[in-house]
């Protein structure tokens, strides 16, 4: 399955974040296991000391569970006002072990940063650019705000676990999964042939394919025997939480990329 090419509006993707803001724990999504599974997966990559940049913070729930547990530097940067304005709500209430700051910017403007980090993440923030070309800009400038050694994790989604996704919902009879109309997911191959200069792309991280298969797959199914919509707080999605990933279906991936020169 091919993602369809949509014409996709900045100022309507800015427009819907700009509307999420209100949502608390969903903000950033209804899928709030999916949402817990990504965090861990950051958190893998953080030490203590740290001087960390978040582009897309949306309301900070990722920097400031972060900050609960790390002592480290954090600013987190969105381009929605809205969120922004939610996030410094959030953390006003907040106690952290270092400091943490949001302000308004986006992945266009690092050029005007002035501090390079030991650790930047995105957690699916460039899969609303629009399109692959601005992919790539946005993977150039945020790599060349690392710091010698550093690393960037880009916690996206591919559209190759999506396909994988759908080929097992297709065996059971379940109906396809097609991206938000604001999503243009991340194909695998064009990323690992993206040569950077002075930056590795050192792995893959696939920590979301057990979850993506119990709750798309499994609980799809079970949900359609019982002629019922699927719930994300089911029973059986929250084995994920208790489970290593393992098969194909990580539709949520962490490619990580490390500045070595």
């Amino acid at each position: 399955m091919q993602q369809k090419e949509l014409y996709r509006s900045i100022a309507e993707i800015q427009q819907y974040w700009e509307s999420r803001a209100a949502f608390g724990q969903e903000a950033g999504s209804k899928d709030v296991i999916a949402k817990a599974l990504e965090v861990e997966a950051i958190a893998r990559y953080v030490k203590d000391g740290m001087h960390i940049l978040e582009i897309g913070c949306g309301n900070g729930l990722t920097a400031i569970e972060l900050g609960k547990r790390f002592c480290v530097d954090i600013l987190g940067i969105d381009y929605a006002e809205k969120m922004v304005e939610a996030a410094n709500g959030l953390m006003a209430n907040e106690r952290v072990k270092g400091t943490i700051n949001f302000r308004i910017g986006d992945v266009s403007t690092l050029p005007c940063l002035e501090t390079y980090y030991d650790l930047i993440y995105t957690e699916r923030v460039l899969i609303n650019l629009k399109d692959w070309e601005a992919q790539k800009k946005a993977i150039t400038d945020i790599t060349e705000r690392l710091r010698l050694g550093g690393v960037y994790v880009m916690c996206e989604n591919s559209m190759d676990g999506l396909e994988r996704i759908n080929d097992l919902r297709k065996m059971v009879g379940v109906s396809p999964i097609t991206p938000p109309w604001h999503n243009l997911y991340f194909r695998d191959a064009d990323l690992q042939q993206l040569e950077i200069r002075g930056i590795k792309l050192e792995k893959v991280d696939c920590y979301s394919a057990t979850y993506y298969f119990l709750s798309r797959v499994v609980n799809a199914w079970l949900a359609q025997e019982e002629g019922k919509e699927p719930s994300y707080d089911a029973a059986v999605n929250k084995l994920a939480l208790k489970l290593p990933a393992f098969g194909d279906t990580a539709q949520g991936r962490i490619w990580l990329w490390r500045k070595i020169s």
